[in-house]
């Protein structure tokens, strides 16, 4: 376990990983409390991380700890000079934050400076250290180097200790950071050890943020690696499944007007959470949609499949997590209006980015026009949803009319309509026969046509509107069509993937007319209101709900439909 933690923390980068996401968790776990994590584009003074109290097991009282963090190994040639020159910022600690950054309540405290990196201080260096730490030792202000080994000793014995992170969970870790190459074992041994640590109730709060900063740092590991062995479909699906699981295990917290200790010290977990999610996605994107979005075919060919189903399935996967990512840095960008500008503009670049990137994967992929399984509503209604957000639903329209047409088309010709049978052997076969008895069997119910439906009163005229009609009463009058609604069972369940829960309404038919249609909708809202005891939702995070539902094939309820209903 300690080989592992070691070559993990070695990989580390100094901005966004050591800094932000392990060494604030490892030391508020070993009795520190952290004045301040860094910045970017702020002067650190040679300081990235302060923090004060005394270390559990090890200080007899309490110290002002000011850490210099460094990526990697650390050599001669980075003594001086270079992107991770060490004197310098030790000298910036002594000469300016000394003398002008400590707090006057921290100002008679011992003082610790710990040069931090996640590899070793290599043999050539180790001289120049000794020397400097020999020179400016004082009474007052002492040296300590904080290397890879110290770090995960520090893991081992205060967050994944035996005795705290128990065999089942260490062994399920163990087997995903081994299975990184796998992206469904990885998937499901990651969840496997999440589950472990934050399904069943904490004893007490101090035992709820231990498992939490034990989950953070077992999943970062797993994605460090994943990234490392340049499996990036690893890295999104369990940065996605750990941020639910992380939210499932905060939700029940109290909302007081003033938050406690205990409340900050979850958000800040939940924060590093989402951040995780948002770099992986980014990574991904980087990879896949961003840089061949706009070739015609090029992710559809990547796919390296003869089967048209693998080549849908996965064009479809692709575009929902698109959405869901563009939702995220859209809320993100409206709830803190008062965020630093140049924060707030790269929000704004990236939702545009990602919807640009979205209308060049539609017209480069047509496949996208033809969904195969009823439940791709869901990516559907995503992508619609974020559109209204960012007031583009012109640049969405022409897609979903195409969806109207060729949906319908495909039940009239027998090839590949959408079909709620969602297992693969299934979708392979499909359809494996034009007798009136399979097409019920197929289309026995729909989310997907009273959707589209709904949204034809925008974007189609009578005609069209009334040919989709009359197909789907020709080719399949018994299907039930239905719209799905969370119930009061929902918020308990959804988030770590249990689907029986909720309510149907079924009495959504495009054969009553759009009135009919959006009557009994609006209806249904009023009646149906547990949404808005969604956890996620009464904090304003309709994000993470909506992540649950594409992340646990769950429909998109019709409050999200159009935003102005």
């Amino acid at each position: 376990m300690k080989i592992i933690l070691k070559e993990y923390l070695a990989s580390l980068k100094e901005r966004g990983d050591l800094d932000k996401s392990v060494l604030p968790n490892l030391l508020s776990e070993i009795g520190l409390r952290v004045l301040n994590t860094p910045m970017i584009g702020t002067r650190q003074n040679g300081v990235d991380i302060a923090a004060v109290g005394k270390v559990k097991g090890e200080d007899k009282h309490r110290y002002l700890y000011l850490f210099c963090i460094k990526a990697g190994n650390i050599s001669r040639s980075d003594w001086s000079t270079g992107i991770q020159a060490v004197r310098p910022e030790l000298d910036e600690i002594r000469d300016v934050y000394l003398r002008s950054n400590i707090a006057r309540e921290y100002v008679d405290l011992p003082i610790k400076i710990c040069l931090c990196c996640g590899g070793e201080l290599e043999e050539t260096a180790l001289m120049n250290w000794a020397g400097y730490t020999d020179r400016y030792t004082t009474e007052k202000v002492s040296y300590e180097e904080w290397n890879g080994d110290r770090l995960a000793d520090l893991m081992m014995r205060c967050l994944l200790a035996r005795e705290l992170l128990e065999e089942e969970p260490r062994r399920n870790f163990q087997k995903a950071v081994a299975m990184v190459n796998e992206p469904d074992a990885c998937y499901e041994y990651t969840r496997a050890f999440l589950g472990n640590l934050l399904r069943e109730e904490p004893e007490s709060k101090k035992d709820q943020l231990l498992k939490l900063r034990q989950s953070f740092i077992c999943l970062h590991a797993v994605i460090a690696w994943a990234i490392d062995a340049k499996n990036l479909e690893s890295a999104y699906k369990v940065s996605e499944i750990g941020m639910l699981f992380c939210w499932n295990a905060i939700r029940k917290r109290d909302q007081k007007k003033r938050p406690t200790k205990h409340d900050n010290a979850l958000m800040f977990i939940l924060n590093q959470f989402l951040k995780l999610y948002l770099m992986a996605s980014e990574i991904y994107f980087e990879k896949t949609a961003y840089a061949y979005g706009g070739t015609p075919h090029a992710l559809s060919v990547a796919v390296r499949s003869r089967e048209s189903v693998d080549v849908n399935l996965a064009m479809f996967e692709l575009l929902g997590r698109l959405a869901i990512r563009g939702i995220w840095t859209d809320l993100f960008f409206r709830g803190l209006p008062d965020a630093d500008p140049e924060f707030l503009k790269s929000l704004a670049e990236s939702t545009n980015r990602t919807l640009d990137t979205m209308v060049s994967v539609i017209n480069s992929n047509p496949t996208l026009s033809s969904p195969i399984r009823d439940d791709h509503m869901i990516e559907i209604a995503l992508v619609m949803y974020l559109s209204q957000l960012t007031q583009s639903e012109s640049r969405f329209l022409p897609w979903l009319k195409s969806i109207s047409h060729r949906t319908t088309f495909a039940l009239i010709t027998n090839s590949q309509y959408p079909t709620c049978l969602s297992e693969y052997a299934d979708l392979i076969e499909h359809p494996e026969s034009s007798e009136q008895s399979y097409l019920d069997e197929a289309c026995v119910g729909s989310i997907l046509y009273p959707y589209v439906y709904f949204w034809m009163q925008y974007m189609a005229n009578e005609k069209d509107t009334a040919e989709f009609t009359e197909r789907l009463m020709k080719k399949i009058p018994n299907c039930t069509h239905q719209a799905w609604f969370p119930d009061e069972d929902s918020d308990d369940l959804i988030w770590c993937g249990e689907t029986y829960h909720g309510v149907c309404v079924t009495d959504v038919s495009p054969h009553n007319g759009h009135e009919a249609l959006v009557d009994t909708l609006n209806k249904s809202i009023e009646t149906c209101t547990a949404i808005t005891e969604i956890s996620a939702v009464k904090a304003g995070l309709i994000p993470m709900f909506l992540t649950a539902c594409r992340h646990y094939r769950l429909p998109i309820p019709p409050n999200f439909w159009f935003l102005c209903t």
